[in-house]
């Protein structure tokens, strides 16, 4: 099981650097699977994600866009880019991290 979260983190992470996943959707994809990829509470990588997914999750990321009005995500659209640009120094090298780590 841990060995199977662990390809799937690094192919999430993957998509993140390859530009194929949104990067906030992924963040949040990763924070979820971080205690099934057994980890140490402390790991930076992580760490990383969870950070990214606390300073977000008021946002409408992922499926959770499903549930907003168009309207409603139209007007979050530079707040959601804001976010992605501020994240970005910050998801990348973990991502590279995570892949390098869990391969892909």
């Amino acid at each position: 099981y841990v060995a199977s979260c662990r390809a799937r983190a690094a192919e999430i992470a993957a998509a993140i650097l390859a530009g194929s996943m949104p990067l906030l959707d992924g963040c949040h994809l990763l924070d979820q699977l971080s205690s099934a990829v057994e980890v140490p509470d402390n790991d930076p990588d992580f760490g990383a994600f969870s950070l990214i997914q606390s300073e977000t999750d008021a946002l409408p990321i992922g499926q959770a866009r499903g549930l907003w009005t168009r309207d409603a995500l139209a007007g979050l659209e530079p707040e959601i880019q804001s976010a992605t640009i501020w994240a970005e120094p910050i998801a990348l090298p973990a991502c590279k991290s995570v892949v390098a780590r869990f391969g892909a």
